[in-house]
Protein backbone atom coordinates (compact mmCIF):
# COMPACT_ATOMS: atom_id res chain seq x y z
CA UNK A 1 0.00 0.00 0.00
CA UNK A 2 2.70 2.29 1.20
CA UNK A 3 4.46 2.20 -2.76
CA UNK A 4 1.24 2.49 -4.14
CA UNK A 5 1.12 6.00 -2.53
CA UNK A 6 4.59 6.96 -3.37
CA UNK A 7 4.00 6.32 -6.89
CA UNK A 8 1.25 8.14 -6.88
CA UNK A 9 2.90 11.06 -5.15
CA UNK A 10 5.61 10.86 -7.37
CA UNK A 11 3.20 11.10 -10.67
CA UNK A 12 1.59 14.04 -8.88
CA UNK A 13 4.94 15.63 -8.16
CA UNK A 14 5.90 14.94 -11.79
CA UNK A 15 2.97 16.65 -13.31
CA UNK A 16 3.27 19.59 -10.86
CA UNK A 17 6.77 20.11 -12.64
CA UNK A 18 5.51 19.44 -16.45
CA UNK A 19 2.39 21.48 -15.78
CA UNK A 20 5.00 24.41 -14.09
CA UNK A 21 7.68 23.92 -17.02
CA UNK A 22 4.66 24.10 -19.92
CA UNK A 23 3.23 27.28 -18.15
CA UNK A 24 6.64 28.89 -17.95
CA UNK A 25 7.75 28.10 -22.01
CA UNK A 26 4.96 30.12 -22.86
CA UNK A 27 6.15 33.29 -21.78
CA UNK A 28 9.75 32.42 -21.72
CA UNK A 29 12.71 30.78 -23.69
CA UNK A 30 13.45 27.30 -22.03
CA UNK A 31 17.01 28.19 -21.93
CA UNK A 32 15.72 31.61 -19.70
CA UNK A 33 13.92 29.46 -16.66
CA UNK A 34 15.44 28.20 -14.10
CA UNK A 35 15.01 25.59 -11.60
CA UNK A 36 14.30 28.04 -8.92
CA UNK A 37 11.60 29.64 -10.79
CA UNK A 38 10.13 26.28 -11.42
CA UNK A 39 9.68 24.89 -8.15
CA UNK A 40 8.89 28.21 -6.59
CA UNK A 41 5.94 28.29 -9.45
CA UNK A 42 4.65 24.92 -8.18
CA UNK A 43 5.31 25.14 -4.82
CA UNK A 44 7.76 22.18 -4.84
CA UNK A 45 11.24 21.58 -2.41
CA UNK A 46 14.67 22.12 -5.07
CA UNK A 47 15.38 18.90 -3.48
CA UNK A 48 12.90 17.55 -5.00
CA UNK A 49 12.92 18.33 -8.20
CA UNK A 50 16.41 16.83 -8.29
CA UNK A 51 15.38 13.53 -7.09
CA UNK A 52 13.22 13.30 -10.53
CA UNK A 53 15.67 15.27 -12.98
CA UNK A 54 19.13 16.28 -13.44
CA UNK A 55 18.26 20.27 -14.87
CA UNK A 56 15.53 21.51 -16.60
CA UNK A 57 16.67 19.84 -20.24
CA UNK A 58 16.03 16.55 -18.58
CA UNK A 59 11.97 17.81 -17.59
CA UNK A 60 11.31 18.24 -21.00
CA UNK A 61 13.31 15.22 -22.44
CA UNK A 62 10.71 13.71 -20.12
CA UNK A 63 7.62 15.62 -21.32
CA UNK A 64 8.27 14.57 -24.95
CA UNK A 65 8.81 10.99 -24.23
CA UNK A 66 5.62 10.99 -22.52
CA UNK A 67 3.80 12.52 -25.20
CA UNK A 68 5.51 10.24 -27.75
CA UNK A 69 4.25 7.05 -25.72
CA UNK A 70 0.71 8.54 -26.31
CA UNK A 71 1.09 8.94 -29.78
CA UNK A 72 2.96 5.93 -29.95
CA UNK A 73 -0.21 4.09 -28.46
CA UNK A 74 -2.54 5.34 -30.31
CA UNK A 75 -0.44 3.76 -33.98
CA UNK A 76 0.20 0.63 -31.96
CA UNK A 77 -4.36 0.37 -31.17
CA UNK A 78 -4.79 1.01 -35.58
CA UNK A 79 -2.13 -2.26 -36.10
CA UNK A 80 -5.08 -4.13 -37.71
CA UNK A 81 -6.76 -1.38 -40.30
CA UNK A 82 -7.14 -3.75 -43.61
CA UNK A 83 -8.69 -1.18 -45.55
CA UNK A 84 -8.39 2.19 -46.56
CA UNK A 85 -11.28 3.41 -45.56
CA UNK A 86 -10.78 2.07 -42.03
CA UNK A 87 -8.31 4.68 -41.29
CA UNK A 88 -10.54 7.69 -40.88
CA UNK A 89 -10.50 6.82 -36.94
CA UNK A 90 -7.36 6.40 -36.87
CA UNK A 91 -6.75 10.03 -38.02
CA UNK A 92 -9.66 11.13 -35.65
CA UNK A 93 -8.03 9.57 -32.35
CA UNK A 94 -4.55 11.03 -33.58
CA UNK A 95 -5.87 14.35 -34.24
CA UNK A 96 -8.05 13.64 -30.66
CA UNK A 97 -4.74 13.05 -28.99
CA UNK A 98 -3.40 16.38 -29.96
CA UNK A 99 -5.86 18.51 -29.33
CA UNK A 100 -6.06 17.12 -26.06
CA UNK A 101 -2.11 17.77 -25.77
CA UNK A 102 -2.99 20.98 -27.66
CA UNK A 103 -0.68 23.63 -25.38
CA UNK A 104 2.06 21.63 -24.67
CA UNK A 105 2.25 20.60 -28.78
CA UNK A 106 1.85 24.37 -29.44
CA UNK A 107 5.20 24.96 -26.92
CA UNK A 108 7.24 21.47 -28.90
CA UNK A 109 6.31 22.53 -32.21
CA UNK A 110 7.73 25.87 -31.94
CA UNK A 111 11.14 25.32 -29.55
CA UNK A 112 13.74 24.77 -31.26
CA UNK A 113 15.03 22.45 -28.36
CA UNK A 114 12.45 20.50 -28.88
CA UNK A 115 13.13 19.47 -32.75
CA UNK A 116 13.84 15.79 -32.14
CA UNK A 117 10.20 15.41 -31.09
CA UNK A 118 8.96 16.56 -34.46
CA UNK A 119 11.35 14.52 -36.15
CA UNK A 120 10.94 12.00 -34.17
CA UNK A 121 6.93 12.06 -35.00
CA UNK A 122 7.19 12.37 -38.58
CA UNK A 123 9.77 9.29 -38.79
CA UNK A 124 7.08 7.36 -37.00
CA UNK A 125 4.25 8.34 -39.06
CA UNK A 126 6.55 7.36 -42.42
CA UNK A 127 7.06 4.27 -41.03
CA UNK A 128 3.39 3.54 -40.31
CA UNK A 129 2.45 4.90 -43.53
CA UNK A 130 4.96 2.37 -44.93
CA UNK A 131 3.78 -0.77 -42.91
CA UNK A 132 -0.52 0.18 -43.73
CA UNK A 133 0.18 0.43 -47.20
CA UNK A 134 2.10 -2.71 -47.86
CA UNK A 135 -0.38 -4.48 -45.82
CA UNK A 136 -3.44 -2.42 -47.66
CA UNK A 137 -2.38 -2.69 -51.29
CA UNK A 138 0.19 -5.30 -51.28
CA UNK A 139 2.13 -4.27 -54.52
CA UNK A 140 3.74 -0.72 -53.47
CA UNK A 141 5.82 -0.20 -56.42
CA UNK A 142 3.51 2.07 -58.01
CA UNK A 143 4.04 4.77 -54.67
CA UNK A 144 7.14 6.64 -55.49
CA UNK A 145 9.58 7.87 -53.05
CA UNK A 146 8.42 11.25 -53.17
CA UNK A 147 4.40 10.49 -52.59
CA UNK A 148 5.66 9.02 -48.59
CA UNK A 149 7.38 12.38 -48.60
CA UNK A 150 4.33 13.86 -49.05
CA UNK A 151 2.29 12.30 -46.86
CA UNK A 152 4.79 12.34 -44.15
CA UNK A 153 5.27 16.16 -44.82
CA UNK A 154 1.89 17.38 -45.45
CA UNK A 155 0.23 15.38 -42.87
CA UNK A 156 3.43 16.79 -39.87
CA UNK A 157 2.83 20.18 -41.49
CA UNK A 158 -1.13 20.37 -41.35
CA UNK A 159 -1.14 19.76 -37.89
CA UNK A 160 1.34 21.42 -37.20
CA UNK A 161 -0.41 24.80 -38.47
CA UNK A 162 -3.35 23.40 -37.02
CA UNK A 163 -2.10 23.46 -33.84
CA UNK A 164 0.26 26.34 -33.47
CA UNK A 165 -2.04 28.47 -35.08
CA UNK A 166 -5.35 27.86 -33.13
CA UNK A 167 -7.37 26.57 -35.99
CA UNK A 168 -11.29 26.66 -35.29
CA UNK A 169 -11.36 23.38 -36.92
CA UNK A 170 -12.73 20.67 -34.72
CA UNK A 171 -10.61 17.43 -34.79
CA UNK A 172 -13.62 15.62 -36.52
CA UNK A 173 -13.04 18.31 -39.60
CA UNK A 174 -9.40 17.52 -39.61
CA UNK A 175 -9.49 13.82 -39.60
CA UNK A 176 -11.40 13.77 -42.41
CA UNK A 177 -9.58 16.44 -44.37
CA UNK A 178 -6.68 14.31 -44.28
CA UNK A 179 -8.25 11.40 -44.71
CA UNK A 180 -9.55 12.73 -48.06
CA UNK A 181 -6.07 14.23 -49.15
CA UNK A 182 -4.31 10.79 -48.62
CA UNK A 183 -7.16 8.28 -49.24
CA UNK A 184 -8.08 9.76 -52.46
CA UNK A 185 -4.66 10.01 -54.33
CA UNK A 186 -4.32 6.25 -52.76
CA UNK A 187 -7.56 5.14 -53.93
CA UNK A 188 -6.11 6.26 -57.54
CA UNK A 189 -3.08 4.43 -57.40
CA UNK A 190 -5.41 1.07 -56.70
CA UNK A 191 -7.30 2.18 -60.00
CA UNK A 192 -3.72 1.96 -61.90
CA UNK A 193 -2.69 -0.84 -60.63
CA UNK A 194 -5.74 -2.79 -61.44
CA UNK A 195 -5.86 -1.71 -65.32
CA UNK A 196 -2.60 -2.56 -65.52
CA UNK A 197 -3.66 -5.95 -64.07
CA UNK A 198 -6.64 -6.41 -66.82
Amino acid sequence: MAEVKEDRRIKRTKRQLSAGLIELMKKKNIKDITIKELVEKVDINRSTFYLHYSDIYDLLNDIEKNLMEEVTSVFNSYKNIEQLEDSYAFLLTLFKTFDNNRELCKILMNNPNSSSFMEEMEENLEAEIRNKLTEILGDTSLISPNSYIFYRCGCTGLLKYWITNDSPEAPEEMAKETYHLVVDSLVRIQEEKSKKQL
